[in-house]
């Protein structure tokens, strides 16, 4: 079966031939990934080496890779590969986004305005938690934080939300590698990690004193996205005399819990039954 690339020439993996060598081997790993259709249809290791212009030596070792990594899937009867189901994650994710931050952003505006805080929306990327989506509240534009902002995944409200969510296996595997990264700090570091785990299932949220920055508290529930649970982290954060602990768990808190889950109403409604049928 002939393969045609819809790939344009600065695409074409030779000319990744000059740059360092793991950026030349990503290239050549993401040009193979290209070359399978919507279909998904089994392709060789030669139809493969042939649309992507690659010695079929470099393709054995190529595909050998991405397939032990999950991004392809192999057939021993066939002898052929297709996209494994890392990379159909990876672009539900993508597309996943893209609903995330434009469904969200009217209720977390609205809710930022009227309480009057810093609302962000947070994914995990590695020891710190990117703000995918910030919005402010008519005061609270001194705070420093703004979308591409990275906050420490060990010391903010949401870092430690994230950490309190998730389910065990996840989270031991987590904290091993946090462990591993602050041996010194660790004793300090389990200590709130244990009471995350113990609020977030306790209260479904929360509560934060004096983490993101000197005087500053926040607050933080998980965001479901249909079919892919602890997706993204929502957080809430105000000077601290603005944010009492005991306002912040009796009245703040059931409020962040609702936001959460007018946000998670209106992604669950907003897609089709076909994208709902796709995840269960």
């Amino acid at each position: 079966m002939p393969i045609q690339s819809s790939r344009s020439l600065q695409d074409d993996p030779a000319r990744a031939q000059g740059e360092p060598g793991p950026v030349r081997v990503l290239s050549r790993g993401l040009a193979i990934l290209r070359i399978f259709c919507p279909r998904n249809d089994w392709l060789s290791n030669h139809q493969i080496a042939s649309a992507a212009r690659l010695p079929r030596p470099t393709v054995s070792r190529l595909v050998a890779s991405l397939a032990q990594a999950g991004y392809l899937e192999y057939s021993r009867d066939r002898g052929q590969y297709r996209l494994g189901a890392a990379v159909l994650a990876l672009g539900y994710a993508a597309l996943s986004s893209i609903d995330v931050f434009e469904l969200a952003r009217p209720l977390m505006q609205e809710f930022a305005g009227r309480e009057d805080l810093l609302v962000v929306l947070s994914t995990r990327d590695a020891m710190s938690m990117v703000c995918n989506e910030v919005c402010h509240g008519a005061n609270m534009l001194t705070l420093r934080v703004g979308v591409g902002s990275r906050l420490s995944l060990c010391e903010s409200a949401v870092g430690r939300t994230l950490i309190g969510a998730l389910p065990a296996p996840q989270r031991e595997a987590l904290l091993s590698e946090i462990r591993s990264h602050e041996p010194g700090r660790w004793p300090v570091l389990g200590a709130a990690f244990a009471d995350a785990v113990e609020q977030m299932q306790r209260n479904q949220f929360y509560t934060s004193i004096g983490t993101l920055e000197q005087g500053v508290n926040g607050m933080g529930a998980m965001i479901d996205v249909p079919g892919v649970p602890n997706t993204y982290v929502l957080g809430v954060a105000a000077p601290a005399f603005r944010l009492e602990p005991a306002f912040m768990q009796t009245e703040l808190g059931p409020r962040l819990h609702a936001l959460k889950r007018a946000i998670e109403l209106r992604l669950a409604t907003s897609r089709t039954p076909e994208a709902r049928d796709a995840t269960t």
